[in-house]
């Protein structure tokens, strides 16, 4: 049997063992061997020491961690330190893998943590570098820290700080102190930037680089500065498609073009780049936001401020094509040339234009004021909008039209309209329109008021056009003269027919005036007044400088004279006494205080009827009294119950004297009898009448006449 044979094997085996037992116990005993020497120590103090590359594993989350050592040193205390360690984090799913690597490493409790010392290393499997003296690996929050020098890279970038913390889980590295990068350039050549701050902030998953404090960025030929900036990169990791600035941020172009942008500024800023990663496509400024474009060969910037700026560039990456600025918002264009310094105030600003021309229209919006400054320029326009024609590169602006409320002053010069256009290179203002408040144009100055349907200024002078139911107001004269205003001269009066404190009213179809040569032209029913004087003309012209007036007539019409001056009666009493008068022409000039009559004139006053075919009233320096009249060719005089006809009349207020002279003079009086003579001297305080004759002409009387 099997069994049988089995157990008969076991009990030989014991036989055989127990001869053995008995006869070495009969042997003389053999001497003890020597000692075994004691392994050599590598490391003082260690009681266990283990080498060949342990390997032991741990298991988390998200992934697989591994440690392998070519050492392990256990000392009394129960600490443990590891060489030459590696520590692998496989994230699972097949994701990256991460490696830790350091000549040595401490071991913490419950093996959670590590102290890592000397040439630490920490790499990805997608290039990821980082290298420093020493680390601290945290297993439970699968976490390297570093609180030294530091040098990283992946692809182009390197850089180097003082202080690390490296979150493996999430794929973040922070840069704790001095953190500097560098990006080579692409290979085309470009993108290379440069990147200084404080603290440095890599989120490889979340495709972000965060700066903090002290950030400078100098790239693509811009050169970014803020408390923070934040870059969000292209799936691929190659390209920035976006940045976050916040706090004092500030960008500044190396190489501007005329009219593109030259800097920008705000608390805060949205970049948005084009898909090449360095061309600026658009921007928004936050808080305190001002945008300089680049004047012509080195002329100063134009500058735009606002509470916030949004606006999108050409594909250049620094024309403005769109802008929107809102909130205390400032247009600035500097002087350049003739021109003077040129300031827009707005709550809102829109513009518009096109990658060849920039930004070529912009409207202002919530209340707009427009001003220029200058040596020789003081102006300011307020409206409720202002829509400006702007010039290629932002150079100036070649139309601006107002709307609303428009309130235009120049130096002493104001204008008021429902709509006004302001054509900056010509000089030139057009006002029109009529709103509540505003129902048709107002310009005044100290020299003249006008109210038009529309009026056109050329503000140097300045030279005014004025049509549709016109209405002026000659000012009065300010410290003994007029035209105190820009242009005019200090010594311009009105005509000594009118006072001169006070104002003179015109009317007509239109007007144009000349305020340096302060000459004011009504055309067109034109009719002007002041108190009881008035005149009334197709045409009236004004020369404030030389003092004179003409009123002029259309075919078939007449001028019309109302004035009033002081006169001696027959009791040589002055009184205001009004002379009415109508004729072709009228014409007065106050050098020689001449009023001239001219072309079927006729003249009424209390001291007569008189019509020829011309009337010169002369007045005395005082400008508001008669001192003598003279009727040339045709002439007729009526009064006193007489009419006299001849062709020379001349009266004479002193000794109130009335010469009539002809060939022949005729008298016809109040009985209807005929004199007819040379010459009729007329005395109306004695109211005397002598008649002349000569050898050709004898004075004769015909009639028995109609008295009794």
């Amino acid at each position: 049997m099997r069994w049988q044979k089995v157990t008969r094997l076991v009990i030989a085996i014991a036989a055989v063992a127990f001869a053995i037992v008995v006869v070495r116990a009969f042997r003389r005993p053999a001497p003890a061997p020597a000692p075994i020497p004691a392994a050599a120590r590598t490391e003082p103090g260690a009681v266990v020491e283990a080498t060949g590359g342990r390997v032991e594993r741990f298991k988390s989350s998200r992934e697989d961690v591994r440690v392998e050592y070519e050492q392990q040193l256990t000392y009394a205390n129960g600490s443990t330190k590891l060489k030459g360690v590696t520590i692998t984090t496989d994230e699972r799913g097949g994701g990256r893998t991460f490696t830790v690597k350091s000549k040595e490493g401490q071991v913490g409790e419950n093996n959670a943590a590590m102290t890592l010392t000397g040439d630490v290393r920490l790499a990805s499997s997608d290039g990821v570098a980082v290298r420093t003296e020493h680390a601290t690996y945290s297993d439970k929050d699968s976490r390297v820290d570093a609180s030294g020098p530091v040098e990283f890279s992946r692809g182009r970038m390197t850089g180097s700080g003082t202080g690390m913390a490296y979150d493996i889980a999430r794929d973040v590295l922070v840069i704790l102190k001095q953190a500097v990068v560098h990006v080579a350039p692409d290979e085309a050549g470009a993108d290379a930037a440069d990147i200084a701050s404080q603290r440095a902030e890599v989120a490889r998953r979340e495709k972000y680089m965060q700066f903090t404090d002290e950030v400078r960025v100098v790239r693509a030929g811009q050169d970014v500065r803020a408390d923070q900036v934040t870059a969000h990169l292209t799936d691929d990791e190659k390209y920035i498609e976006a940045m976050e600035l916040r706090g004092h941020s500030r960008i500044a172009m190396a190489k501007p073009v005329p009219g593109g942008l030259q800097s920008l500024g705000a608390r805060d800023m949205d970049l948005k780049y084009g898909p090449d990663g360095k061309t600026l496509e658009h921007a928004m400024l936050l808080g305190d936001a001002v945008i300089f474009l680049a004047g012509d060969k080195g002329a100063a910037g134009r500058q735009i401020v606002a509470k916030t700026i949004d606006i999108a560039l050409a594909p250049d990456g620094s024309t403005p094509v769109s802008l929107l600025a809102r909130e205390a918002v400032q247009l600035l264009l500097p002087a350049e040339g003739t021109l003077p310094t040129r300031t827009i105030r707005s709550a809102a600003m829109r513009a518009d234009g096109d990658a060849g021309h920039g930004l070529t229209s912009a409207q202002f919006t919530g209340g707009a004021e427009y001003r220029e400054r200058g040596a020789d320029v003081n102006r300011v326009a307020t409206a409720a909008t202002l829509d400006v024609a702007l010039k290629p590169g932002m150079s100036g602006f070649d139309d601006a039209r107002f709307a609303h409320g428009v309130h235009f002053t120049d130096g002493g010069m104001t204008a008021v309209s429902a709509a006004a256009r302001y054509d900056l290179n010509a000089g030139t203002l057009q006002l029109t329109g009529s709103e509540p408040g505003a129902a048709r144009p107002h310009v005044i100055n100290e020299q003249i008021a006008v109210d038009a349907n529309q009026v056109d200024i050329t503000l140097a002078g300045p030279l005014l056009k004025a049509s549709g139911a016109v209405k002026s107001i000659l000012q009065p004269a300010k410290n003994g003269g007029r035209g105190a205003g820009q242009g005019a001269a200090s010594d311009a009066k009105l005509p000594g027919l009118f006072k001169q404190d006070k104002p003179v009213n015109v009317t007509s179809d239109a007007l144009d005036y000349d305020g340096r040569a302060n000459r004011a032209t009504y055309t067109g029913a034109a009719q002007l007044w002041q108190e009881e004087t008035s005149i009334k003309g197709a045409t009236i012209l004004l020369d404030d400088k030389t003092g004179t007036l003409t009123a002029t007539s259309t075919e078939g019409g007449m001028v019309a004279t109302v004035t009033m001056l002081q006169e001696a009666d027959k009791d040589r009493k002055m009184q205001r006494v009004r002379s009415i008068a109508t004729s072709k022409d009228f014409h007065y000039e106050d050098a020689s205080h001449l009023a001239t009559y001219t072309g079927s004139a006729h003249l009424t006053s209390p001291s007569g009827d008189l019509t020829a075919s011309k009337i010169e009233m002369y007045l005395k320096p005082s400008g508001d009294e008669i001192d003598r009249t003279e009727g040339y060719e045709a002439v007729t005089m009526r009064g006193q119950n007489r009419t006299v006809t001849g062709t020379r009349l001349t009266y004479t207020t002193a000794d109130q004297r009335y010469v009539v002279t002809g060939t022949p003079m005729k008298l016809v009086d109040e009985c209807r009898r005929e004199t007819v003579g040379r010459s009729m001297t007329y005395l109306r305080n004695s109211d005397i009448t002598t008649v002349d004759g000569n050898d050709q002409t004898r004075t004769l009387t015909t009639g028995g006449g109609t008295c009794p």
